[in-house]
């Protein structure tokens, strides 16, 4: 934005909260108050200018945040966290006026961290309560969701409460080290922990601005050499005495070991450890704190007294152990290793192991968080009720284009075509990036910064070689733009194309969703008009190991940094990439949580989500969906827990397994099985079709013959089931050997992973020997595409739109065939009301509005009263939709809805020591 943007911006929003101090804003308060201050300013703006203004506003102002979830075990516990104890927290009231005043954040943001920072101190121990006592806990955010922020919280109030020593253990790497050490300087200490030059002491940032009679005293700094140093603690001559102490050290062996020397050879002389307590917070507390070891167990579950572990995870335990009084909180968005810590891990010489016996907190993502639920379209009730995914990811074809191999080694050289240059689809990347960035500037997003993430390989020399390759088409790309001739360049042609193409059709989809309804209309023109300047602030840049300071966001703040980032591990944990737009992503894991780390494309995205593009190949697709998948079902397990007032050891944890994917490294797992699971309460649904004429026929011949079998269909239970729906059709009191034999009988694509037929009809089977499954209900669902027939019987067919990624390997891929209101056909009106109930319940537990159908976990819920009822749902598809018109016949895609029930198999999980115990396998 402009200058004079700027000025009615920051006026309008002083002007909200002065008017709405406690309660929330809508965007007719927005306009006003935008429309009163540009009057007030005697300025005359655009529409457009003003436009632009209240949807920045709106984005900070309307914000939704649930409540956090927590399962605790209050043994040994004394509440404090009330009355007196919370006053006069001087520290956290600095902190959330920064938030408020500086970073502009909306108050539900910050209402949001008061509360969770007030749920997980209070299951911390009171400072001033005699010793020994020790507090370990697990808060599960998101990724890239704003950890740092919240641990800000909590160490400003564990300062206010009289933690004296505040130790963050903030990731493998140096450039994450000074990342998070940078936030820690403007968030709490409040100023610049490397010194001003010639002398000046310590410059004043951040929260130090607002209040400077508070102070807090650090042996880390800033610098790439600031991590803790002995010498420079004893130089400093520092002891953990009235004021609070912090140290941001970086997750390394000797380090940790240098630390737990110094607290043994000075803090513990001085009686420090004894008489301070500690608070540890660990963030991304799931990479090297958890121990890779194999401690042996007896048969009554005992662990071996001498085991040594290994070295990181020893000297985290070192540090804790050496203090009488310690809290210990680890922060992560893949808890996965983390649950899967042995309950009863111990040695004599370092203690427990880091097992979140005493809390685990699960934090709600706020409404404008774009995670992996909205990318990939599932929802923290389960993937089978989710959204349509945004439509912002775009397929690569790795093995066509040949540049980079995925089982490539150090050394490989980078080639498409037998030619030194990128590929098509990282060309079209690149012009994406240069599209977005350039949109945002015509949005009023001016001097922000934007940054665009190459991730194709772990080896440092590849980086290079792809650097060099980016590099070199990025100048073209540049002179082109620059230097336009009358003879037209294809390249404006291109990116025209890109944009109008690509571009306005999905933002215009995103608009019609809840997190994109403020997003404005961006015109080519406009677009056309930044080209030039967008590409020529653009920068590649190399970020690993190798490369000191390599993305400086905090030296471009005024003009704001247009990058490229190109790397691997790097990238891969904890680093924020600021503006985020677009990532090339082709670099595999096969474990759960350095996959969904590698995600930095998780975030939030105020005013231009819809500019954000995901390339990447459709196998990593589908397993970022099955992790994320996997993700929810872990958090809606925890909220389960804690709903029943369970605690961490009173109550398993369970993480479904994949049949390619690890869910963590092996040594971090080594505790925990892997079973055998029920379907009950799922819904498998088909996305995977045939595209060819003889087994669509075939399926459709079964299909109508299982009709012709169950007779005539029957009236709905509710008349809203059937209202304005066309021509569907209902059965009921289906015996369940007929659907298990259908079920057998179809042919599904080997990519179908959800509806495998044997599977499918193995379990219907054994839950009919429980007298289980024997009632179904069958509907045969219709559209508004073309009128088929098959065997006598007409279908007015469903259109679903095809994804690219199924026409490359031969097959008709859908997003979903699932509309949500279809789960609810066979309730009656008492059924789908307490159904409703017990979504719109949930919904307004997690700061959600409304929902007019039921969500699908709770309409199974209410059918698995009775679980001898299921649903089987029939979708006839759309072979001309699908730009298949060889077929002549529907092509079915089923959708098989299985209630809540207490016996069952099929879904493989792997189950920590707890579940083990608990589970009756």
């Amino acid at each position: 934005m402009s200058s004079v943007e700027d000025a009615i911006g920051s006026m309008a929003l002083m002007m909200l909260r002065q008017r709405h101090p406690d309660t929330a804003v809508g965007r007719e308060e927005i306009e006003k108050a935008v429309g009163d201050c540009a009057k007030l300013l005697a300025r005359e703006m655009l529409a457009e200018q003003l436009a632009a203004i209240v949807q920045e506003l709106e984005t900070r102002l309307i914000v939704k945040v649930g409540r956090p979830t927590r399962l605790v075990d209050e043994r040994g516990h004394v509440p404090w966290y009330f009355g007196d104890r919370k006053e006069g927290r001087r520290f956290f009231k600095r902190y959330s006026d920064f938030l408020m005043q500086d970073q502009g954040w909306p108050p539900a943001a910050i209402d949001a961290i008061d509360l969770s920072t007030d749920l997980i101190i209070e299951q911390m121990e009171d400072p001033n309560r005699d010793g020994p006592w020790d507090r370990r806990g697990l808060v599960v955010g998101h990724v890239q969701f704003g950890k740092t922020a919240n641990y800000a919280g909590l160490a400003s109030k564990a300062a206010d409460a009289g933690y004296k020593l505040i130790i963050i253990l903030a990731g493998m790497h140096n450039a994450l080290r000074q990342q998070t050490q940078r936030r820690m300087d403007r968030d709490f200490l409040g100023y610049n922990t490397t010194p001003a030059s010639g002398g000046a002491g310590f410059t004043r940032i951040g929260v130090g601005e607002l209040d400077r009679s508070i102070h807090a005293e650090h042996l880390t700094t800033q610098a790439a050499n600031g991590d803790f140093n002995r010498a420079f603690a004893d130089n400093l001559g520092i002891g953990v005495q009235q004021r609070p102490v912090l140290l941001v050290i970086k997750k390394n062996a000797r380090i940790l070991e240098n630390l737990n020397n110094w607290v043994s050879e000075v803090l513990a002389p001085r009686g420090d450890t004894e008489a301070r307590p500690l608070l540890l917070i660990d963030d991304e507390a799931d990479q090297a704190s958890v121990d890779t070891g194999e401690q042996q167990f007896d048969e009554n579950d005992a662990p071996d007294p001498d085991y040594e572990p290994k070295r990181i995870n020893g000297q985290i335990r070192r540090l804790l152990s050496s203090f009488s009084r310690s809290a210990y909180v680890a922060y992560t968005a893949t808890p996965f290793a983390n649950v899967l810590i042995h309950d009863a891990a111990a040695t004599e010489e370092y203690g427990d192991d880091v097992f979140p016996r005493s809390f685990i907190i699960n934090l709600p993502s706020p409404s404008n968080y774009v995670g992996p639920g909205l990318l990939f379209g599932i929802d923290g009730a389960g993937a089978d009720t989710a959204q349509e995914p945004l439509d912002v990811t775009r397929d690569v074809d790795q093995d066509d284009e040949g540049w980079i191999k995925v089982d490539h080694k150090k050394g490989f050289a980078p080639r498409h075509d037998g030619e030194d240059r990128i590929p098509p689809s990282l060309e079209d990347a690149i012009l994406s990036f240069v599209l977005a960035c350039a949109a945002r500037a015509a949005r009023g997003q001016r001097n922000v910064h934007n940054s665009m993430l190459v991730h194709v390989s772990r080896y440092k020399d590849v980086h290079q070689a792809v650097f060099r390759q980016v590099d070199e088409w990025v100048a073209d790309l540049k002179r082109r733009l620059k230097y336009r001739t009358k003879k037209k360049d294809p390249i404006l042609d291109r990116l025209r194309e890109l944009w109008e193409q690509d571009f306005l059709p999905t933002s215009a989809t995103i608009r019609a969703t809840e997190i994109g309804g403020t997003l404005p209309i961006t015109e080519w023109s406009a677009v056309e008009r930044e080209l030039s300047t967008a590409a020529d602030k653009i920068r590649p840049q190399v970020v690993n190991s190798e490369i000191r300071d390599a993305l400086d966001y905090d030296g471009n703040a005024a003009q704001g940094l247009n990058v490229i980032a190109i790397g691997g591990d790097k990238l891969s944990r904890g680093l924020t990439l600021e503006g985020l737009t677009v990532s090339y992503f082709l670099r595999p894991s096969r474990m759960y949580d350095s996959l969904m780390q590698m995600g930095r494309w998780f975030g939030y995205r105020p005013g231009y989500v819809d500019l954000c593009r995901l390339y990447m190949t459709p196998d990593l697709q589908l397993w970022f969906r099955h992790v994320a998948t996997a993700a929810e079902e872990l958090r809606a397990r925890l909220d389960h827990m804690a709903m029943i007032g369970a605690t961490p050891e009173q109550y398993g944890l369970r993480i479904q397994s994949h049949d390619i994917l690890l869910v963590t490294a092996p040594n971090k797992m080594r505790h925990s099985r892997e079973f055998q699971v029920s379907f009950q309460g799922e819904a498998k649904i088909q996305t995977v079709l045939f595209n060819d004429q003889s087994r669509n026929q075939r399926n459709a011949a079964t299909i109508t013959n299982f009709l012709d079998r169950i007779g005539r269909p029957a009236e709905p239970a509710r008349e809203a089931n059937f209202k304005a729906l066309g021509e569907r059709r209902l059965w009921r009191g289906v015996a369940g050997a007929e659907v298990a034999t259908l079920l057998g009988s179809l042919l599904f694509p080997e990519e179908a992973r959800d509806v495998n037929a044997a599977r499918l009809s193995a379990y219907i089977r054994e839950q009919l020997g429980a007298r289980e499954l024997t009632d179904w209900t069958i509907a045969v669902l219709s559209g508004t595409g073309e009128s088929l027939t098959a065997n006598d019987w007409a279908f007015k067919t469903i259109e679903r739109a095809p994804l690219d990624r199924g026409k490359a390997s031969g097959r008709y891929v859908v997003k979903t065939i699932l509309s949500p209101r279809d789960e609810a056909i066979d309730l009656d009106q008492s059924e789908f009301d307490r159904a409703l109930a017990a979504t719109n319940a949930k919904r307004s537990a997690a700061g959600k509005d409304p929902a007019t159908t039921p969500d699908g976990p709770e309409i199974r819920r209410v059918r698995g009263e009775d679980p001898k009822r299921a649903l089987l749902l029939l979708y006839p598809l759309s072979p001309e939709k699908a730009e298949l018109r060889d077929i002549d016949v529907p092509i079915f895609g089923v959708v098989v809805s299985f209630p809540d029930s207490r016996s069952g198999r099929s879904i493989r999980y792997r189950f920590n020591t707890v579940e083990q115990r608990l589970e009756p396998v």
